[in-house]
């Protein structure tokens, strides 16, 4: 059915429902970091997705990257699910949702510039304008929820979950060029899951510990907003420019 759709279609609804699982990543996080720490909840979200999308790099042909692409695959990995998860995970602990709303919104600025600078891509003057007026508006929005905004440690590893995460766009648009976006993705995230591993110490206690909605809580995030979110996302990029896949975060 999917492939009947034209491809401006297949764009809009892998971006779409990419954005909605994403978006409720931020709620399930909140919560299941009560009962579990911020390395057992990356790493234990990850293994999840790196397990959902084993079968379908297999049902592709299973094949591995070429030796030249492993270093850029590794950094990939590190920013984009190592850094990024453990950085969210623990300052998501102190800081406010207003907050980590506005220094989240600089996500889609990184990827455009990152793009801008090392892939050419090109920005028209009206899109700039856009991407100003959408920030201007999460800004207004986090404002008016709670009047303030605190500037923490945790404040400071989401930026620098952020900033990883960008690293992460820009690579993956380079990557999709040679390799199909599923395998892409497959290969990051298990090199980023396996960077968490060091971090999960004690999970598996966790799990009898933690009450079961917790524990189906990193389960869920591992099959939606990691696997299928990741997936969705990267097609859309092997399609579009960073630039225009980007500030659909907005």
């Amino acid at each position: 059915m999917f492939r009947r759709l034209p491809s401006s279609w297949l764009v809009f609804l892998s971006l779409l429902f990419a954005i909605i699982g994403w978006g409720w990543a931020w709620v399930g996080i909140r919560y299941a970091i009560r009962y579990y720490a911020p390395g057992q909840l990356a790493f234990g979200r990850y293994l999840v997705a790196s397990m959902t999308l084993f079968p379908f790099w297999l049902a592709r042909g299973g094949r591995f990257p070429r030796r030249e692409h492993w270093f850029a695959l590794i950094v990939m990995g590190i920013t984009g699910f190592t850094i990024y998860n453990f950085c969210i995970n623990l300052g998501e602990q102190t800081i406010t949702a207003g907050t980590a709303a506005l220094i989240g919104a600089f996500l889609p600025i990184g990827n455009t510039l990152g793009a801008a600078f090392f892939l050419n891509e090109k920005l028209s003057r009206l899109r700039w304008t856009g991407i100003l007026i959408a920030f201007g508006g999460v800004a207004v929005t986090s404002l008016g929820a709670q009047g303030h905004l605190e500037f923490s440690f945790g404040a400071a590893l989401v930026f620098v979950a952020v900033l990883s995460a960008s690293v992460y766009g820009v690579l993956t648009k380079y990557m999709v060029k040679s390799y199909a976006p599923l395998e892409v993705v497959s290969w990051a995230m298990w090199a980023g899951t396996l960077g968490l591993l060091p971090l999960s110490h004690g999970l598996f206690a966790r799990v009898q510990e933690a009450p079961l909605l917790a524990t189906f809580n990193v389960i869920l995030l591992g099959i939606l907003p990691g696997a299928i979110c990741y997936a969705l996302f990267t097609f859309a990029l092997s399609r579009v420019a960073v630039a225009r896949a980007s500030t659909s975060m907005f």
